[in-house]
């Protein structure tokens, strides 16, 4: 047999194969979706899980206990409808009027709890199309609520936080917290043992520029028992540079006959920090350095000199010399 007709017979066979495989392919996709579709057209009787919403809940009233947020339901209904609704293509829910003027109550503990049959909500699911699950059982059977009188109270902001600068920055106030205090509002007994809310920890090192950040608020309680009218306040930290300054002040001397005491040498130096921008404004006379001689340092041969007033922008006055001879004039 000729090598072309070896060909044409193993194309022949190819082709037919190929042409079977497809046919055998469509055969078993059309008998699967006409099962599928044969066993979704059927009726069954499923579990889901449906959420749990709260609606009507009072202003004044504060819901104490962990309410169920879902419920295992039996429902019946078509392969099609359950299909839908495990995809989740379309959501359900059951929605509860959680106002306790409209629940009936019972005493649990020597307090009044209010309480939602689910038995009352079988039926049909209609949120989620018409008439598409019949529910048919709702576990738990009943879902209680028990409301505590709401209580607020306004409390001041702390910021917790470690902050360092680079060498030459700094800060000439203290930083700023937008909004300084927020509004509590919860449980009477969680309410009352707090006296400030600090934000979460943060940490800021070797800032060489001023910064702005949205810091969360740190939650002692359940938000539920206790809610903050904020739940991040804004801090501003003002970093400016610094540059070094230096001023000859005369010494002062704090004593019984001050006129009689004289001091060796009677100025001293006093270096500083200062922020860079104010670093033309700081003059001598805005310091103040004194020496005090009374029954606690009478004898000593040294007075030490203190600074007792410069300007509220500088930082980290040093002071030369440090102590000064002295002799009281007779």
């Amino acid at each position: 047999m000729s090598n072309s007709a070896a060909n044409a017979i193993s194309e022949f066979i190819r082709l037919r194969l190929n042409r079977r495989s497809v046919a055998f392919f469509l055969c078993l996709v059309l008998s699967g979706l006409f099962w599928l579709l044969t066993s979704l057209s059927k009726e069954y009787v499923d579990e889901v899980s449906i959420p749990v919403t709260y609606e009507d809940m009072p202003e004044n009233l504060l819901l104490v206990n962990e309410p169920a947020t879902e419920v295992t339901a039996e429902v019946k209904g078509f392969g099609f409808d359950l299909l839908w609704h495990m995809l989740e293509l379309e959501k359900a829910q059951i929605s509860i009027l959680a106002n306790p003027s409209s629940l009936s109550s019972v005493r649990k503990n020597g307090q009044e709890v209010h309480y939602v049959l689910t038995s009352e909500k079988t039926g049909r699911m209609t949120s989620i199309g018409d008439d598409q699950l019949e529910i048919l059982k709702i576990s738990p059977d009943t879902l209680f609520l028990q409301f505590k009188t709401l209580f607020t109270k306004t409390v001041p902001v702390r910021l917790n936080a470690d902050i360092s600068f680079l060498k030459q920055y700094g800060i000439t106030e203290e930083p700023t917290v937008e909004p300084a205090t927020i509004q509590l509002s919860g449980l009477r007994e969680a309410i009352d043992t707090i006296r400030f809310v600090t934000t979460e920890k943060q940490t800021w090192i070797d800032l060489d520029e001023s910064l702005t950040a949205d810091v969360p608020l740190l939650q002692v309680f359940n938000s539920r028992i206790v809610r903050y009218s904020h739940q991040t306040v804004q801090v501003a930290v003002n970093a400016v540079e610094y540059t070094e300054g230096a001023v000859i002040v005369p010494i002062e001397v704090e004593a019984d006959d001050a006129a009689l005491v004289k001091v060796y040498p009677s100025e001293v130096e006093l270096r500083y920090q200062v922020p860079l921008a104010d670093y033309d404004g700081i003059s001598a006379d805005q310091f103040t350095a004194m020496v005090r001689l009374n029954a606690n340092t009478k004898g000593q041969q040294l007075l030490a000199v203190e600074v007792v007033n410069s300007p509220s922008v500088v930082r980290q006055v040093r002071v030369n010399p440090a102590q000064v001879e002295y002799i009281v004039q007779k």
